[in-house]
Parts: structure tokens; C-alpha cells; sequence
């Protein structure tokens, strides 16, 4: 989710309740740099940015100690980008707490510039002791000194790779909780092929329905004054998979996010029509309407146009299914170079802390041309900041378009663990931007798909699973019922999971937006290749944090039904994958 500042702009139509909700909230104009400020009776950080402390040094300060960036835009607030000290082809970005590129003061720092004396993890350790935490990937690592105000990223030699730095004081992970992490043994790149590999005895079937909204009023108030156009398209991208009487409908669907109450109808209409699942994994797309109403206008009309139109187009994927001659699937870790993938995507409230991984599942016909393929990394899609009203499907648009083109077939984005805030990278939120970031990730995907290997298993099995999540924040205690369209029972609500298995490739379904911290935890007990936590399907349930991480105030926890909800997810996820991990599958459950 984003501010109110960005998506809110007229209080038109609002009961007074619900103003006073939308005022209460905090804004997040400048979402790009994490909260707080040292204590100014605090000393500096032991290791700095040219001995800039975040939170504490002025724009002015700032622009005198680097000199004029090689870019500058603003992304929400301003980002400066310098290239790295001693690495060409890198930069370290900077941003700043600042409406205007002047006035306020820096928020913090993502360098692929190496700190003198810190060039290994054991140097680093060496001079700042243990870290609260640490983090192993398969070929990375990240030391997470939080009270220190820095974290580190490693290249598998141990190799100093990135240094992040940012408002210092305050442990984040504490001493009862764990401190280390591994998930070195999750495969990435290529597999060695199987001598054997089963057939798919699978059928899949595609569509491409438009969901662009037709009329201005259904982007609310925000709309008025305004001039209403259209950038590109938006759309709902079906794939119907099935064998037997099982037919899962995954759906990609360029939405800010929908509720179960708005999903659920849906999904049961099509039960009728002999498919038995509904996976609707939306994008969270910043550039459309707000469909779930918590900025203040709920647009049913545009609602049940959405509902009438993705029912239509799994009914024309469903009635589209041929046989699937081939499954292949891989992944690769993108390099963390500069504490961020660098360009693509980074995390604006822990920098550093981002899922790597981008995966791929593609399923062929007898022909050999795609059917359909499934693109998985996770990143907010928030690229976009225009002065008129013009609905696009941001990044993960372009991203599918270029696979449409290249290697062909029907391309489907899975959003994953983006909480927290897992956002872009790109110089500036402009369209342009937003396309180059999308052909970017398009060009890996292709790569990954060089390499993909077809599974050893035949598996195809899903399993459906409740979970009931006490609402604690009075915020949204407060929305849900001036909605009236999805009760709260005893103070809890009531959302879903799934756990699908697709040969090798396992998928657990996320219902908001999960912080990557908490998907470590998951990830580490899933055995599927690839692994995929898919966000925003079937519900949008806000932010999902660690137990540890929660504080009152911030804007994450504002945007939370409760501190609850983040370890009730990586419980449930957990119990999912592990009564599935012996099964023969070939079922639902």
C-alpha cells in the first residue's frame, strides 16, 4: 500500500467516520527512507557514508560532502544516484527526506561502494562484533547490525558487496529471537536434468481479458478536476491448469488488490462451471483504482465489472485447454550488489532485506511453443507518478508484453513477499522507467527459461487451508465495519491459503502483503524447485511483519490488521508445506 497523499485527494462523498479514519493515518510522502532519528545525545555510527549519519544530516550537508549526482529524480521523495567508488558499472543511491531536493535531511544509503577496512565479512565482524542477525541465500549473505545503523551484503567468497546505512540506535532483531538463517541449500540456476522425467499428463489453457476501468468516477474522487486517459492496458491474464476433475485458475490481474468478500463470489460461480480453484494473484498496481476502499471511495461498479469480467475469461481459458507436452521451470538469485537488486527492486524500510530470487514455470505444447508461463519475484508496483489520471499496468505490464513477444505463448506475474517496502529501483517513476524495468526483468526471465529443467515429479495437488486473524489495529476494526461487506467475527477475519505442488515447483499463496523477513522462515522449510510465496491472492490483509519488527507508529504496522497476523501466516504456511511434503500427490484437498 502507498500513502493517502498519492492516492487521496478530495474528501467527496466520505461518511465523517471514515475522514476520520483517513486522517488518522500517517502519510508516506517520503516512503523511500526508513523512520526515526538517532538520539542526538547518541555518538555517530561506527561505520559511515562519507560520515553522513541518516536521520541526522542535512540536505545541505549532503550535497556538500558528494557533490553534484550523476541523476536525480524524485521517487516520492529525492533519490541521488553517484557512481560506486572502485566498481564500475555500480552506484550507490542516496535518499533523502525532502519535498523539494533542499530542505529536510537523509534518510539513508544503499552503496555498492566498499567501506574502507570492511571489505570481507571477516573484517566486518572484526571491527563491529557479531550481528543481530545474519542471513545466508544460496550464494549471498546479508550481517544486519540495526543498532549500528548498517547492514552488509556478501558474494559467497565472503567478499564485501553492499552497504546499507540508516537511522541507528534501535535493535531490530533482539536476543530471544533467531539470529541466523540459512537458505543455502534452496536451489538456484541451472538444475541437472532428469534422466526420466515423468509426462505431465496435464492441460492448460489461456486468455487475456481487458480490466481497464471505463469511466473516470470509477477511480473515485481522485478523478475529479482531472483529465482521464489511458496509458495501456490493463488485464486480467488467465490460465486455467487441469487433469481430472481438478482445475485451477490462476489469474495475474493488474489490481490494486481485491477482498475475499469481492473474490469468493467468484471463485463459487465458477465451482459451478466444474473448475474447483481460484488463485486470483494480483499485482497491487498503484496505477488503478482503489478496490478495496480504505482510501475513502469504494467503486462497486467498477467492482463487479472486475468480478463479471475475470469469471468470463477463466470460462475462455477453461473452454482453451490443450494438452501439455512439456513443463520446465528455474529460478536464479539476482546479485545484491549495493544492498538492492540493483535498477529493479529494494527495500525502503529495511534496506537489504529483499527475496533475491526470480522464478519461472513454463508449460508447452506438443508443438513446443508456450502455453503459458508463470514469472515469480516480488517488488510493489509503484513505479509510476503522474500529474494526470491515466490507468497502466506499471512494469509488471511491459514485463509480460515482452514475454508475450519472446519466446511467445501467454505470460502470467505472480507478486511475492513485496511487505514492507519492497519497491523499485528505477532512476524515476515515469512510464519510461517503468518500461525498462520491465523488459529488464523480461530479459532474466528469458534466461532462467534457457536453462529450465523439467521436473522429476508429476505432481499436481492443491490444498485450501482457513486461517481466522484477530484485527487489533482500531483503524481497521473501524473500516470494516463502516464497509458492512465483510463482518468481523469475535474480532477476527477470515481469509485463505493454498498450497499448490506443479511437478517439482511448490507454491504457497500469501493473503497481503508479506514482509520478505517472515518468508525466510517459510522458504527454509519448502522443498519444491522453484519455491513461490505468491502475495495478494484471493485477499488483501495489508502488511504482514515479524513478531519482532512490529512498532506502534510506524507506517507498515498503520497499514496491519495487527501484530498477530505476520507469525499467524508463517505458522499456517509452514503446517501447509509440511503436511503436503510426503504426499504422492495427483489431488486437492
Amino acid at each position: 500500500m502507498t500513502s493517502i497523499s498519492n492516492r487521496f485527494r478530495s474528501p467527496a462523498n466520505l461518511t465523517p467516520l471514515l475522514l476520520c479514519l483517513l486522517a488518522s493515518l500517517p502519510f508516506r510522502a517520503e516512503a523511500q527512507a526508513p523512520p526515526g532519528k538517532p538520539d542526538p545525545a547518541s555518538p555517530p555510527p561506527p561505520v559511515t557514508y562519507h560520515r553522513l549519519v541518516p536521520g541526522r544530516s542535512t540536505v545541505a550537508e549532503v550535497r556538500e560532502a558528494l557533490g553534484q549526482p550523476l541523476e536525480e529524480h524524485r521517487w516520492y521523495s529525492y533519490k541521488l544516484l553517484y557512481p560506486a567508488a572502485g566498481r564500475e558499472g555500480h552506484f550507490d543511491a542516496v535518499h533523502l527526506r525532502s519535498s523539494n531536493g533542499k530542505d529536510g535531511e537523509l534518510g539513508c544509503v544503499e552503496a555498492a561502494s566498499i567501506p574502507q577496512g570492511l571489505k570481507t565479512l571477516t573484517e566486518v565482524k572484526s571491527a563491529l562484533g557479531e550481528p543481530e542477525f545474519f542471513l545466508e541465500f544460496h550464494r549471498q549473505s546479508l550481517a544486519d547490525y540495526s543498532e549500528k545503523g548498517v547492514r552488509f551484503t556478501f558474494d559467497f567468497q565472503g567478499n564485501t558487496i553492499g552497504a546499507a546505512y540508516f537511522p541507528h540506535g534501535r535493535r531490530r532483531v533482539h536476543s530471544g529471537e533467531r539470529r541466523f538463517l540459512s537458505l543455502r541449500a534452496l536451489p538456484q540456476g541451472p538444475q541437472p536434468p532428469p534422466e526420466n522425467a515423468p509426462p505431465p499428463d496435464l492441460s492448460a489453457g489461456v486468455s487475456r481479458i481487458d480490466i481497464t476501468p471505463q469511466k473516470a468516477e470509477w477511480l473515485g474522487p481522485v478523478a475529479q478536476g482531472k483529465p482521464f486517459r489511458i496509458h495501456d492496458p490493463m488485464q486480467a491474464r488467465c490460465a486455467v491448469l487441469a487433469r481430472g476433475a481438478l482445475k485451477v485458475a490462476i489469474v495475474g490481474a493488474d489490481l490494486f488488490g481485491l477482498s475475499k468478500s469481492e473474490v469468493d463470489p467468484i471463485e463459487k460461480r465458477l465451482q459451478e462451471k466444474g473448475l474447483s480453484h481460484l488463485l486470483l494473484c494480483m499485482s497491487h498496481n498503484h496505477a488503478a483504482p482503489d478496490t478495496i476502499g480504505i482510501y475513502g471511495h469504494y467503486p462497486r461498479e467498477y467492482v463487479e465489472y472486475l468480478q463479471e469480467r475475470i469469471y468470463q475469461g477463466v470460462l475462455e481459458a477453461d473452454r482453451a485447454l490443450k494438452p501439455v507436452a512439456r513443463l520446465s521451470a528455474g529460478s536464479q538469485e539476482l546479485p545484491l550488489d549495493g544492498s538492492r537488486v540493483e535498477g529493479l527492486f529494494r527495500n525502503a524500510r529495511n534496506p537489504g532485506i529483499v527475496d533475491p530470487q526470480l522464478a519461472v514455470l513454463q508449460a508447452s505444447g506438443a508443438d513446443g511453443k508456450p502455453i503459458v508461463t508463470f514469472v515469480h519475484f516480488a517488488c510493489h508496483a509503484e513505479g509510476l507518478s503522474t500529474g494526470v489520471l491515466e490507468p497502466s499496468a506499471d512494469f509488471p505490464g511491459y514485463l509480460c508484453d515482452a514475454l508475450d513477444r519472446d519466446p511467445g505463448g501467454q505470460t502470467v506475474f505472480l507478486n511475492g513477499a513485496l511487505g514492507g517496502m519492497v519497491s523499485g529501483d528505477s532512476k524515476a517513476r515515469t512510464h519510461d522507467e517503468a518500461r525498462v524495468t520491465g523488459e529488464r526483468l523480461a530479459a532474466i526471465a528469458r534466461e532462467v527459461l534457457r536453462t529450465a529443467t523439467s521436473p522429476r515429479s508429476a505432481r499436481f495437488e492443491i490444498g485450501r487451508y482457513r486461517l481466522e486473524v484477530p484485527v487489533t489495529n482500531p483503524k481497521f476494526v473501524l473500516f470494516q465495519k463502516l464497509a458492512n461487506r465483510r463482518p468481523l467475527v469475535q474480532g477476527r477475519i477470515a481469509t485463505d491459503m493454498f498450497h499448490l505442488r506443479l511437478g517439482d515447483a511448490e507454491l504457497v499463496t500469501i493473503p497481503g502483503e508479506l514482509l520478505p523477513e517472515v518468508s525466510f522462515e517459510i522458504l527454509a522449510r519448502m522443498q519444491g524447485f522453484p519455491r513461490m510465496l505468491v502475495g495478494l491472492t484471493n485477499d488483501e490483509l495489508g502488511y504482514m511483519l515479524p513478531g519482532y519488527d512490529f512498532n506502534e507508529g510506524q507506517y507498515e504496522e498503520s497499514m496491519s490488521v495487527g501484530p498477530a497476523i505476520g507469525p499467524m501466516v508463517r505458522d499456517q504456511a509452514i503446517r501447509m508445506v509440511e503436511s503436503q511434503r510426503d504426499g504422492a500427490g495427483g489431488g486437492a484437498r
